[in-house]
């Protein structure tokens, strides 16, 4: 009798051993599988693991620790576009026997006024339109005249019958050149506008013996009371006229006049 619980104890421990054998085996595989979950997470890129032998820990960036952008590349600043200078004003405007450059005796005064004042800045004088029979250029055609001039040039404008306008019609009729000295005539320096010359090279300043050779036998020299020693050409154009200080080869171009002009008191 006193065998068999002895038996029954026995066996029961046994019993008692397997189930716990085997529930360990069971934590055993548990955790064999969660090893290697852990380990494929970490070889999968951009897993959270670190590699073999670091023990750092990535920490989300902020973006504090990233590089400033870089400027822009400078460019290349451009030079700005050269300027025209005062001395460069283009064509020479030539004295002609019908006009002065493009302008031809007969134009509207406002056009010739503008397109010289374009050229070489405000004039230096205008009397406006005042009565012809008694301007200080003298006795000139027409009701009322006009000068406006730039230092010894001078553009003159009438409403009178002239041989380039009709009465009653405001027109340009006549340009006078001098010297800025006439007791000392002296070659043009220029200022608010260049010097001046006709198509032959001639200018106020220039000698007697220069006009012979710019015109040859065409120019007449002559010594004609009040006005005293002058000359005169015929060009293509129109006549060129105006007075000299003598008719000697030494004598100096005083003035240089075309157009109608307005007669000397």
């Amino acid at each position: 009798m006193d065998g068999r619980p002895r038996l029954l104890a026995l066996v029961a421990a046994l019993l008692l051993i397997v189930g716990f054998g085997g529930g360990a085996v069971a934590l055993l595989r548990v955790a064999d599988r969660h090893d290697a979950e852990r380990a494929a997470e970490r070889a999968r890129p951009g897993g959270s693991g670190v590699s073999p032998g670091n023990t750092a820990t990535t920490v989300p960036s902020a973006g504090l620790d990233r590089k400033p952008t870089a400027p822009p590349a400078p460019t290349t600043a451009r030079p700005a576009p050269a300027t025209t200078g005062p001395s460069d004003e283009g064509a020479a405007v030539v004295l002609k026997g019908d006009g002065i450059g493009a302008f031809i005796f007969g134009a509207d005064p406002d056009q010739v006024i503008a397109g010289l004042t374009l050229r070489w800045g405000p004039p230096d004088g205008d009397s406006g339109w005042i009565a012809a029979g008694t301007s200080p250029y003298g006795p000139c055609p027409g009701n009322v005249v006009r000068g406006v001039n730039w230092r010894g040039f001078t553009v003159l404008f009438s409403d009178g019958a002239t041989p380039r306008g009709q009465a009653g019609t405001r027109h340009f009729f006549t340009w006078e050149y001098q010297v800025d000295n006439p007791a000392h005539p002296a070659p043009d320096k220029g200022g608010n506008r260049p010097p001046l010359r006709t198509a032959k090279g001639i200018s106020v300043g220039a000698t007697v013996q220069a006009l012979k050779v710019a015109y040859g036998d065409p120019l007449e020299l002559f010594d004609e009371p009040p006005d005293g020693p002058q000359f005169g050409v015929e060009t293509p154009e129109g006549a060129l006229y105006g007075s000299v200080t003598s008719l000697d080869p030494g004598g100096v171009v005083r003035s240089i006049v075309s157009g109608g002009g307005c007669a000397k008191d």
